[in-house]
This record gives C-alpha cells, sequence and structure tokens, in this order.
C-alpha cells in the first residue's frame, strides 16, 4: 500500500511537471520579467493546403510554440544564471566577460583586436589610405555647408575597450593600429574641427574616484555626461563663434541603483538575479551661465547610440530643434515630417536648416566613416533645394494607381494585412523608393 501511494505521487509530480508551462502561461504565477534584448518576429504563417504540403505551416507552429510556451522567460533565466553562477559563462554569444567581470560587447573587443580591421580592408595600410580619401571628401562637404553658413564638428567617442584595455581577458590583446586615432591624426592634419574623447578620457581615469564606465555598461556612463555635455557646448562656441551656456553639476547623487543605460549588457544577459552594483554617480544637472539674449542655434546630429544619452538632457535644451540621423538611417525630430527613416525626409532642407552639423563615432564605426554622411550630403547639395523625395513617392503612387494588376496586388495586400488602401500604396512607394536609392549607392 505504501508503495502504491509513492507512485501515485511520483505519477502525479511527472503530470505536473508536464502541465508546468499549460499552468505558467495561463496564471502568469510567479511573475517573471520580460526577456530583453533583440528577438526576431515570428513571421505568421496561415494554414493552407500549399502551405501543410510544403512543411512551413508545421514550421510556423514548432517555432510559435517554443516562442511562447508557459514560463519561457522563467526557464531561460533560470539556465543563464546556473551557467554564470556555476561557470562564470554568458549564454548571450556578444557579450564577452573581462577582469573582475566586466562586460564589454563584442563588436567593441572585434575592434581593439584587429579583427575587424582585418574583416573591412585586410591590411592597415587599405584602411590609412581609405581613410585619408574619406577626410579629403570631408572637407569638400565642410566647404559647402560653409556656402549655407553651417559649422562642422566631428566627436571621436570614446569606447570602454578604448580607455580600459587592461580590463579586457588576456585572451583578446590589442591590435597595434587603431583606425580611429588614425582619423584623429588626419583631422588634426586637415584642420577639420574634432573633439577626440580618448585622450581626454584617458588623462581623466585615474584621477576620478569613480571609473568612467560602469561594470556593466558599454555606452559612456551618466556620471560622465555633466563633463561630456559641458567639453561639447564650448566646442560649439569655438565653431560658431557665439557665447554658449554652460553646465552646472547639481548633485552627483552617488547610487547603487543604474540607470538602464549603465546596466545594458546586464540587462541582456537575463539572468534570475541582479549583479552586484558598485557605487557610480546618477549626477543631477542644468544650463548655467546662459548668454544675455541668447539665439538657441538648431542642430544636426549623425551619430551611433552614444548620442543618446544626450538627446534627452539639458545639452539638447542649448538649442533650437535637434534632429538626430541614428546611424545616418532613423530621423528623429520634432518636426513631425522629419521624423522618420532618413531617405524619406527632405535632406537639403533639414540640413540647410542646422546651425551646426555634429558627427558623433566610436571606434567600431570608424569602419562604416561617418554612417555614408559625407557622401549622401554632398549629393543632396549637388541635387539643390528643388529636389524632394516626397514628389518622387507621389509619381510612384501615381504609377501603382496607373497600372491596374498593380493596383490590384496591392489592394488585395492592404485587405489582407487589414489597413487602408491609401496607406499600402504609401508603403509601397516608399519602400520602391528607397530600394531605388539604395541600387544608386552600390
Amino acid at each position: 500500500m505504501p508503495q502504491e501511494k509513492t507512485y501515485k505521487r511520483l505519477f502525479l509530480l511527472f503530470m505536473g511537471l508536464l502541465l508546468l508551462p499549460l499552468i505558467l502561461q495561463i496564471t502568469h504565477i510567479p511573475p517573471i520579467r520580460k526577456l530583453e534584448g533583440y528577438t526576431q518576429p515570428i513571421e505568421k504563417v496561415a494554414p493552407s493546403m500549399k502551405n501543410l504540403l510544403n512543411g512551413s505551416y508545421q514550421q510556423y507552429l514548432d517555432e510559435a510554440a517554443v516562442a511562447h510556451f508557459g514560463g519561457r522567460g522563467f526557464y531561460i533565466r533560470c539556465y543563464n544564471q546556473f551557467m554564470y553562477s556555476v561557470f562564470h559563462k554568458i549564454t548571450n554569444n556578444n557579450i564577452i566577460i573581462g577582469k573582475n567581470g566586466e562586460m564589454f560587447l563584442k563588436q567593441y573587443t572585434d575592434d581593439v583586436s584587429g579583427v575587424t580591421l582585418r574583416e573591412k580592408f585586410g591590411t592597415a595600410d587599405s584602411a590609412k589610405r581609405v581613410a585619408k580619401q574619406n577626410v579629403i571628401r570631408t572637407l569638400e562637404l565642410i566647404d559647402s555647408l560653409k556656402a549655407h553658413d553651417i559649422a562642422f564638428l566631428v566627436v571621436l567617442a570614446p569606447s570602454k575597450t578604448a580607455i580600459y584595455p587592461e580590463w579586457l581577458p588576456d585572451s583578446i590583446p590589442p591590435d597595434d593600429f587603431v583606425l580611429q586615432h588614425e582619423y584623429a591624426a588626419l583631422f588634426k592634419e586637415y584642420n577639420i574641427p574634432h573633439i577626440d574623447f580618448i585622450p581626454v578620457f584617458n588623462s581623466l581615469k585615474d584621477k576620478e574616484k569613480y571609473p568612467l564606465y560602469t561594470k556593466y555598461g558599454t555606452h559612456w556612463c551618466l556620471g560622465t555626461m555633466p563633463f561630456v555635455a559641458d567639453t561639447l557646448l564650448r566646442a560649439m562656441e569655438g565653431v560658431l563663434n557665439s557665447p554658449m551656456p554652460h553646465i552646472q553639476l547639481i548633485d552627483s547623487n552617488i547610487t547603487r541603483r543604474y540607470a538602464p543605460s549603465d546596466r545594458e549588457l546586464e540587462s541582456t544577459c537575463n539572468l534570475m538575479f541582479p549583479l552586484s552594483h558598485p557605487k557610480m554617480p546618477w549626477p543631477k544637472y542644468a544650463l548655467c551661465h546662459i548668454p544675455h539674449n541668447y539665439q538657441k542655434p538648431n542642430l544636426l546630429v549623425i551619430a551611433d547610440s552614444y548620442f543618446t544619452q544626450l538627446s534627452d538632457c539639458p545639452f539638447s535644451e542649448a538649442f533650437g530643434n535637434v534632429d538626430f540621423w541614428m546611424y545616418n538611417e532613423i530621423s528623429f525630430s520634432k518636426i513631425s515630417k522629419r521624423d522618420k527613416k532618413v531617405v524619406y525626409i527632405n535632406k537639403y532642407e533639414a540640413i540647410t536648416d542646422a546651425d551646426v552639423v555634429m558627427v558623433m563615432f566610436t571606434t567600431m564605426f570608424a569602419y562604416d566613416y561617418m554612417f555614408g554622411f559625407v557622401e549622401d550630403a554632398l549629393e543632396t547639395f549637388a541635387k539643390g533645394k528643388d529636389y524632394d523625395p516626397e514628389e518622387e513617392i507621389n509619381r510612384i503612387i501615381q504609377r501603382i494607381k496607373s497600372d491596374p494588376e498593380w493596383l490590384q496586388k496591392v489592394e488585395k495586400q492592404a485587405k489582407k494585412e487589414h489597413i487602408s488602401l491609401e496607406e499600402n500604396l504609401r508603403r509601397n512607394a516608399e519602400y520602391i523608393y528607397e530600394m531605388d536609392q539604395k541600387q544608386k549607392q552600390q
């Protein structure tokens, strides 16, 4: 009899484990944080005889079941925590663990070790030749901007690997050649207005009480933002030849509670429990010494994600309109007609509305020089103010409407996606326009 009870208990336990994902999916108990980081959305496949026969519908069901089964986040976080706590390993392949538990983004370690250099250019000499050509083209852009009374500033942002190479694991020895250093030397040689934050940060790192990067961050930490913002405003004074506000530190606010940007690598590890956080500043600061009758200049920024910490802080308050072209692909602007993909906006109008253009990039993006902005801007000036992408998109819409077969396909697609015909016409026209522009750049 006791043996029979044992079997029943084991059977109930086994069935409970089998049904646990379903129970978790229905009850959401215990509540588990959503997994962080980027995941590729699963494209829905409609059931049909064709999809059943070629196996695409079965594959969709399998992928959907894996992505949405109950407790998925709980199981993944448990596994990740086990691997980190027991073996000190991170399951996210984009994160490298350095000395003392410091975390680095793999794209930056590939840069510092020379992997990216070899993939992009092969040799340092090839990279130097391309860099010189890019700088000469930049001089042409500066002349075009000057003709429209627009100032120009390049910001060489410091990466964590550039400032703290001693924190890297011994398996990643730094390469002798650094492309960002090459650009810094060329900018100095050709008198291109720029700020190189790498030597500036290197001079600060042994003087400051707290590190210039957090243990689990990859962008410059919030603690450095008052200094960075004030340094940039001082540089703006020089290129605009006009006084600018200063930055005043109100409170260093030393804390173990990190902002999302200061723990971004930790968050994408998707561990069950938070890691220990050394004390770091989370400063409060504001504009001060605002000049009398100050006219806020308009700013156009072409940058990587390093500008995001500056886009919503007192630094941006020193300017009128701020257009931020992230990677020269997506435009973030308070002006609605510019708050979209860069390829769709009137670039001539956006550039000439600015009083100063600032380009910012880190070591990782030195290989994609200024995100292609130099060539794009020169082409924009060559086309002139009369060229407007909106007119070309409208012409494509008219082409679709004048072709009955094409229009029928667009109407069918609109019904399938439950959107209006006009919206789908716009989508198709924008897609065709974007593809045409990419083909011209090749």
